[in-house]
């Protein structure tokens, strides 16, 4: 048994199935209606709710495609962004950071520790501490040098610690000897400390 084509007619009183030669018929008609010298032809109500509907779904289709083309974490302007994640902890406490606009020459932002930054770009921790305006070396964080007292408790120096943070994995902090010119990577977890 071949499969059979069906339209259906809406009808006032709801819709009714219709066979092959009822859809030639109406086809024929609509054609009947055309004129090739003229250039016109009648379109039902019908016929203009179905064009819409078409547009509506073929519109969507192109929106959800460019937006596709696009994900959210694509800067258009520099290409694909990383995040790396900024702790700084001083005599114990972690330490407020200020946020970062993205309106700067390198195309870092910050907000909560969390670094956005061009992937590849090669932005590197004295970039960060740069754009926020902190005093950052390998024996100065703000304005605690190396011996200066927190308290008996402590080293009293600065350190660096690195791990990664990648979709729920964690690596523990591992102590580095890169302080300014550390390149961040995607994922990278770093914690500032003068302790």
């Amino acid at each position: 048994m071949k499969p059979r084509s069906l339209a259906v007619k809406v009808t006032g009183q709801g819709y009714e199935v219709l066979d092959l030669m009822a859809q030639v018929r109406i086809l024929a008609g609509l054609l009947s209606n055309f004129s090739v010298r003229s250039m016109k032809f009648s379109v039902t109500k019908q016929q203009i709710g179905a064009i819409v509907i078409v547009l509506l779904f073929g519109g969507s289709a192109v929106v959800y495609a460019i937006s596709a083309a696009f994900p959210e974490d694509t800067d258009v302007a520099r290409g694909p962004t990383a995040q790396a994640f900024l702790e700084v902890r001083i005599c114990g406490e972690n330490i407020d950071l200020p946020d970062i606009d993205a309106e700067n020459d390198i195309g870092i932002s910050m907000s909560d520790g969390r670094v956005n930054f061009p992937s590849g770009s090669g932005v590197t921790l004295g970039d960060v501490f740069d754009e926020m305006n902190i005093t950052f070396t390998d024996s100065q964080i703000m304005e605690y040098e190396n011996n200066n007292m927190c308290n008996t408790t402590y080293r009293n120096e600065v350190s660096v610690s690195k791990g990664k943070t990648i979709e729920g994995m964690e690596e523990p902090l591992r102590p580095m000897d890169l302080y300014r010119s550390y390149r961040l990577e995607h994922g990278d977890y770093v914690v500032v400390r003068y302790d």
